[in-house]
């Protein structure tokens, strides 16, 4: 069988950015995208300080989906995505969970559908952001807190990169930030790594201005990235 050229250069990037390719690849089941029954395989995965606060996962999944046209048809086949995992546990005093899923996504699953509950998509009042993604809150979320995460500073960096298919859910303690499709080269798992960088920070800012600072973990040695 020949070498599979985008798990070479997968892992080469964790190589290249002092990441640890796991042979054993799992990740939690907590978010919808990564939910047991609908995640068919993880594919690749690697792990390690993606900046000097941030320990995540990076890695290549399938999920088994069925989709329905505008004629009521259904396909099932596989999708493919690129997706970091990190863990933000204090976040959920905040937000029990959020889905921040592409506007053109044509199916939710089963994990999604028992969450959303057809009231708990939340308006931020942007055409522009409307027109690319559908912002689903926890009805026992903080509302304020969730608008002051969602800061116009923030609605346009997430605009600047909706073109990659950038998404993600946040579930009870874990964050999973995905691309559209199987993404191994250096350009997007950069892309994907700062987002989650970008994102996690603002989720802690967000956290320290409601409960005041804390000491977190940071990398013992310096990460393989610059800090964006």
């Amino acid at each position: 069988m020949a070498p599979d050229a985008g798990l070479e250069s997968f892992a080469s990037y964790a190589a290249a950015r002092g990441l640890t390719l796991e042979p054993e690849a799992h990740l939690p089941r907590t978010t919808p995208l990564l939910a047991e029954g609908e995640m068919r395989s993880v594919d690749a995965l690697m792990s390690g300080w993606l900046g000097t606060y941030l320990e995540a996962q990076i890695a290549l999944i399938t999920r088994r989906e069925t989709t329905t046209d505008a004629d009521g048809r259904e396909t099932t086949g596989d999708a493919r995505f690129t997706v970091a995992v990190a863990h933000v546990p204090k976040a959920k005093r905040f937000i029990p969970w959020l889905l921040c899923r592409r506007a053109g996504d044509g199916f939710l699953g089963r994990a999604a559908e028992s969450l959303i509950h057809g009231h708990d998509r939340l308006d931020l009042e942007s055409a522009e952001f409307d027109s690319r993604y559908r912002l689903y809150v926890s009805p026992d979320s903080d509302k304020v807190w969730v608008r002051e995460l969602f800061s116009p500073s923030f609605v346009v960096a997430l605009l600047e990169k909706a073109s990659r298919g950038l998404a993600f859910e946040y579930v009870d303690g874990t964050l999973c930030v995905s691309l559209v499709g199987r993404r191994t080269l250096t350009e997007d798992l950069d892309a994907l790594r700062d987002a989650t960088v970008d994102l996690v920070a603002r989720i802690r800012a967000e956290i320290r201005e409601s409960l005041g600072p804390a000491q977190g973990r940071s990398a013992p040695n310096p990460p393989g990235f610059s800090d964006p």
